[in-house]
């Protein structure tokens, strides 16, 4: 069964600030636009 988009919070890529939802249980976060993990939930 897939996972609901409500399951999703926001982080922010403390790298280059792109904003994205992702699930929080999907370890590592990374960002989808630069690849970095370091990144924190808004």
């Amino acid at each position: 069964m897939e996972s609901l988009d409500s399951e999703k919070v926001f982080f922010i890529c403390d790298i280059c600030g792109y904003v994205f939802q992702e699930d929080p249980y999907k370890m590592p976060v990374r960002c989808p636009q630069c690849g970095s993990e370091e990144v924190s939930r808004t």
